[in-house]
């Protein structure tokens, strides 16, 4: 498909990846934009900067603009439309909720006009990964300044009530799970759904001119997932691994075999140390991957209790779903994204989700078992927390539905 791209000067790649920059920051999940402006007052200003990078766009390309507004994108626009308000109106239920969606949807065939999936995935990954960066400093290293009254910094207290320092990039907990990296996100549940997006788009989406930035990226996003302590994220983690592993066939250099075979060595190592001596790192991965599910924490009920009534409201309402607010208050912590999106939309609105993912994952070069892997880690990574509300849970598997499920629909050339 044809691009109208900004002008291939260093600015405009600054401005993309300071507005990339600013929207992630001012994402649903994000915490910095309650800490700051407050909730709905960070939305408007989010979808502000929305409209100034479309208003941009028009300017740049306002020669070009009957054939932007003739693109196949505009159809690829308004069915999405549809299969997002169709759900809506057929129920009367008129929430703003539907509309976010929608816009967040827009937005994804908006970027698709100028960039492509790959270079929009690398503004997303080093940007993260400088993020992250700076969130480990935070949160290991310059919270020992106010922790020992050494500096003044601001405190900012969630709508859960717990205490953060406010490191304007990074947000370090005072009180409750200090140990627990949470970077600019409201969860560290939430935390490594970005950070698994990320490890997929460092290996398989982004064109890198030096495998060695490669391996930084991944070195820095496999060490931040750990930091985490999400028990999901660390599973994540350790099968996405694997995946690569085999699927790239990293086995057959001997090099990167022997660094495995170390990797595993030492990790054993370490494990028989800490359970022998139940020191620290023991008692930190009890917390984190046995207690859960042994005591059956409020962390496993509230998840396998989503689940079922999801799936549930969804084979009552399979063609339009239920209303937005009976799913989502249907269970005291709704988590399960996917089978939210099935119970609220019904079977072909909340499919697109599905097709979109897969469009993005899915490769023809690639083995079946890989794709499949890939796909189902993925879905762990966003089934741990409700992200449906939020741009980058959209933004990537849409724009790959459009640069690559758009050509396919041309009409064959007549010989």
């Amino acid at each position: 498909m044809r691009l109208y791209p900004f002008p291939e000067k260093k600015t405009w790649k600054i401005l993309f990846a300071v507005y990339l920059f600013a929207l992630l920051m001012l994402a649903r999940n994000g915490m910095l934009s309650c800490a700051l402006w407050g909730f709905y007052k960070a939305q408007i200003l989010m979808l502000l900067i929305m409209g100034l990078g479309v208003l941009a766009f028009a300017i740049v390309n306002r020669r070009e603009l009957k054939r932007i507004l003739t693109d196949r994108r505009m159809l690829a626009a308004a069915a999405c439309a549809v299969l997002i308000l169709l759900p809506m109106a057929a129920k009367r239920d008129w929430q703003l909720m539907y509309f976010s969606i929608l816009v967040y949807i827009l937005f994804a065939v908006f970027l698709s006009y100028f960039v492509r999936v790959k270079d929009t995935a690398k503004y997303y990954v080093v940007i993260l990964c400088a993020l992250s960066v700076y969130a480990v400093l935070a949160t290991y290293v310059l919270r020992l300044l106010p922790d020992n009254g050494l500096v003044g910094i601001p405190a900012f207290i969630n709508d859960k009530g717990r205490d953060f320092y406010n490191f304007g990039l990074a947000f370090v907990s005072i009180t409750e799970v200090k140990e627990r990296n949470f970077g600019i996100f409201r969860e560290p549940g939430i935390y490594q759904y970005f950070l698994l997006l990320a490890l997929y788009l460092t290996n398989y989406t982004v064109e890198w001119k030096r495998s060695r930035d490669m391996w930084l990226a991944n070195i820095i996003l496999a060490v931040i997932m750990l930091t985490t302590m999400a028990t999901g994220g660390v599973v994540e983690l350790g099968l996405f691994a694997v995946v690569v592993f085999f699927d790239k066939k990293m086995y057959r250099d001997k090099g990167l075999r022997w660094i495995a075979i170390g990797l595993a060595a030492a990790l054993a190592l370490v494990l028989a140390v800490s359970f022998a001596t139940r020191n620290r790192i023991y008692w930190l991965m009890y917390n984190t991957l046995i207690e859960k599910f042994a005591s059956r924490s409020d962390s496993v009920t509230e998840r396998t209790e989503a689940i079922a009534v999801d799936l549930q409201i969804f084979l009552q309402h399979p063609v339009f779903g239920a209303k937005l607010s009976d799913v989502l208050h249907a269970v005291r912590n709704n988590t399960t994204s996917t089978l939210i999106l099935y119970a609220v939309f019904g079977f072909l609105s909340g499919s697109f989700h599905i097709a979109a993912w897969i469009t993005l994952v899915w490769s023809r070069e690639r083995r079946v078992w890989a794709n499949l892997a890939l796909l189902v880690i993925l879905f762990m990574s966003f089934n741990t927390q409700n992200l449906t509300g939020d741009v980058f849970f959209w933004l990537f598997p849409v724009m790959a539905l459009v640069e690559r499920g758009l050509p396919l629909l041309k009409k064959p050339e007549k010989g």
